[in-house]
């Protein structure tokens, strides 16, 4: 029944990864380019929605993080936007409303540095948005606003931000078994005029499992993929394919693999050093060498331990050689590290 339903459907897209009628959401199309800086400004929320997947790390706390890395200054959102050559920012939570002086006063920073052109968006559940809020944001330059109407009230802020320059999206989560509410809310929005929708696969996260299993929820697609969910938004997707509103399926497993990949692929390009080699995940491989001699010609020493391109171990000579396996981002996380040789062994 689902493959005879994704052969005659118009939809573009790949179901794996994400599907979609009319066009994506800038915010989107620069997000599958890797292009994306994710600004997490604040995990502090006023809805405590059962299938929220923000990790016990942020959930709740008022935290920074400039893609994966924890940040204690707005300044490092520029640094990290930099490594990246960023093409645009999109500014999560928790709700970023509740810190919303931080969130303007990035704006205007990342906009005053990297010009008119960086597109931003912001998630939101409309809870805290009035028209003053509004105000600061498109003064700013804000590029897009997606909401996540937990509440039906807070379809009061869509409709006030409608009056505004921004593009108007809503952004929700595929729920196996509560399509009503979701074609509710298409209905909703294509009455008033919203330009998009975004419909996310449901995941399953390590703060979110013991609520979704509660209600019989299961993992099925890639590492956090709701069983149902993908089918839930495809029924949505068919059933409004020929509106004139953009919809959009996002996949967990674009989420979890290919965006972060994406990017990080895209830091390599513009940041890795000469003696760092990739892989087609997106990590970095380099030689880690102890060594009496000086090694500037193949790398650069960090402490008592040189880096060097794995393709020069066999022609330096070294008290010891690893060679490791890292992410690229500034956090560099360590994912392997193999000992390949040792003068004392």
């Amino acid at each position: 029944m689902l493959e005879s339903l994704l052969r005659v459907s118009l939809l573009k897209g790949n179901p794996d990864i994400g599907l979609y009628n009319l066009f994506l959401p800038k915010g989107c199309e620069l997000c599958r380019l890797g292009g994306k800086l994710v600004v997490y400004i604040t995990g502090e929320c006023g809805d405590s929605c059962y299938y929220c997947p923000v990790s016990y790390e942020r959930f709740g706390k008022d935290v920074m993080f400039a893609n994966e890395t924890h940040v204690s200054s707005l300044l490092d959102y520029i640094y990290e936007a930099y490594r990246m050559n960023a093409l645009g920012a999109g500014i999560t939570g928790g709700d970023p409303i509740l810190a919303i002086d931080r969130v303007v006063s990035l704006i205007r920073l990342l906009k005053d540095e990297f010009g008119e052109e960086f597109h931003i968006h912001l998630y939101t559940s409309g809870r805290y948005v009035t028209n003053d809020v509004l105000r600061e944001l498109d003064k700013v330059g804000l590029d897009e606003i997606r909401f996540h109407p937990v509440k039906e009230e807070y379809l009061k802020a869509v409709e006030k931000a409608l009056k505004y320059s921004f593009d108007v999206g809503l952004e929700i989560p595929a729920i196996p078994g509560e399509e009503e509410y979701a074609e509710k809310l298409i209905k909703w929005a294509i009455e008033k005029g919203v330009k998009f929708v975004n419909i996310n696969e449901l995941e399953l996260t390590e703060r979110n499992y013991q609520l979704l299993n509660a209600r019989g929820f299961k993992i099925s697609h890639g590492v956090a993929g709701v069983k149902g969910s993908f089918e839930s938004a495809l029924r949505i997707l068919r059933k409004f394919e020929d509106s004139k509103i953009a919809l959009h399926y996002c996949s967990s497993v674009y989420k979890d693999i290919v965006e972060t990949r994406t990017r990080f692929l895209r830091i390599i390009k513009y940041s890795a050093k000469p003696y760092e080699n990739y892989t087609g995940e997106g990590t970095i491989v380099r030689a880690i060498v102890k060594s009496k001699e000086d090694l500037s010609d193949y790398g650069e020493k960090e402490r008592e331990f040189w880096s060097v391109s794995p393709e020069f171990v066999n022609v330096i000579n070294a008290d010891e050689i690893w060679l490791v396996e890292e992410h690229p981002d500034s956090r560099r996380l360590r994912i392997s590290e193999k000992l390949v040789y040792s003068k004392s062994k």
